[in-house]
């Protein structure tokens, strides 16, 4: 749209003219109209319509060829792996689009020019976060083929909602996820990279009850809560270099009053002080990779034991009597995320499938099975209206 000779031009002018205003834009969207109507102003002439001007933001102070990707709201993540970049998101067919390295670095140093972090040698793994988009990138010397990121979208709102379960799990299962959120049950939500667990995690969120404090922790702003629930009691939290999402379940959760202590991921010792806060008496539903349901207590014990001595029969003993219900998300080849499966964990160690569906290649095979006498007396106990799974398969 423009040639690179001309950006280069309209970028110098401005860099020495507006010295100021030229770095605020990277991280203040005021500042940034500012930018755009000087540009407008300024270069009129060259930059005659609306879509021009666009650009020129977009790859001076903005994220370029990534910003507009990110615009179609179907776009949840984006890679480099040193050649192309590779699209992704709910309903669309991962593609790729050529890219240059130097491309990838310069967006990387767009990130790191508004977060203060940096890509280097000697710091080779970068995790940092800018405008509703989640960065992790790796340095070429130890990426082999060059430098390497991967983006992930968030957005405000509910991607996962009302209007589109039933194309996740049947209408039932929607019905069941509520009354699981009034009865405080703790839940995990398990699966690979990309199913969608934060999208059912935020949903899970809107049916708690509304007076129940929720004190979220994230590692990098990505679930927006204030934004989608303004009206809720929800202390908001995002964990960094000083202050570690395990020291705010323990400093900072236990002594604000809430109900809820819900990180919004666990990946490693923290999931030992979200278990400890679960003792205090507090609930919890949280994110984790799983290969399976059944497999996520042994999960949770070998991220506990990444910071901790534990005993693991007592650990476990404490998985299986304080946790509900698990949540495997998976998805199909074509991208389709779908509700895999809902295992009730026992006293026994044991688990049980609440719900299963499995996906045949042309459609879902689904069975439900029994809830616990457990799981209907806290129905009755918070007065919940959902009455039990119908018998499928």
């Amino acid at each position: 749209m423009i040639k690179k000779e001309t950006l280069d031009a309209i970028k110098n002018s401005l860099r020495e003219d507006h010295p100021e205003l030229y770095h605020e834009a990277f991280t203040n969207d005021e500042a940034k109209e500012v930018f755009r109507k000087i540009i407008r102003e300024v270069h009129g002439d060259l930059l005659d319509t609306h879509e021009k001007v666009d650009y020129v933001v977009r790859e001076l102070v903005g994220m370029g060829l990534i910003e507009e990707l990110k615009s179609d709201e179907r776009v949840t993540d984006i890679g480099y792996d040193g050649d192309k970049l590779w699209v992704e998101g709910n309903g669309i067919e991962k593609y790729s689009i050529p890219y240059e390295e130097n491309e990838a670095i310069k967006l990387i140093s767009k990130f790191s020019s508004s977060t203060g972090k940096e890509l280097t040698t000697k710091h080779n793994i970068l995790n940092t976060s800018k405008d509703r988009m989640r960065l992790n990138a790796v340095h070429k010397s130890v990426a082999v083929d060059g430098t390497t990121m991967a983006i992930r979208v968030s957005r405000p709102g509910l991607a996962l909602n009302e209007e589109n379960f039933r194309s996740f799990a049947p209408m039932y299962m929607l019905d069941f996820l509520k009354a699981a959120a009034e009865t405080r049950s703790n839940i995990l939500i398990s699966g690979e990279t990309g199913t969608g667990k934060t999208e059912l995690q935020k949903l899970f969120i809107k049916y708690i009850r509304p007076k129940e404090r929720i004190a979220l922790i994230e590692t990098n702003k990505d679930m927006h809560v204030k934004e989608t629930f303004p009206d809720r009691d929800i202390f908001y939290w995002v964990a960094n270099e000083t202050t570690s999402q395990e020291d705010l379940i323990a400093k900072a959760a236990l002594r604000s009053h809430p109900v809820w202590i819900m990180p919004a991921e666990v990946v490693g010792r923290e999931v030992y002080q979200m278990v400890q806060g679960i003792l205090t008496g507090h609930r919890t539903a949280t994110t984790l990779h799983s290969f399976d349901a059944r497999a996520t207590p042994y999960r949770l014990l070998g991220m506990a034991k990444q910071g901790y001595n534990v005993d693991e029969r007592m650990f476990l003993d404490n998985i299986y009597r304080y946790f509900d219900f698990d949540f495997h998300i998976e998805k199909t080849i074509d991208g389709q995320r779908y509700l895999s499966e809902v295992v009730e964990f026992h006293n026994d160690h044991s688990a049980t499938t609440v719900f299963k569906q499995e996906y045949t290649g042309d459609g879902f095979q689904i069975k439900t099975g029994e809830l616990s006498p457990a799981f209907y007396a806290n129905l009755k106990k918070f007065r919940s209206e959902f009455s039990g799974l119908p018998k499928e398969g």
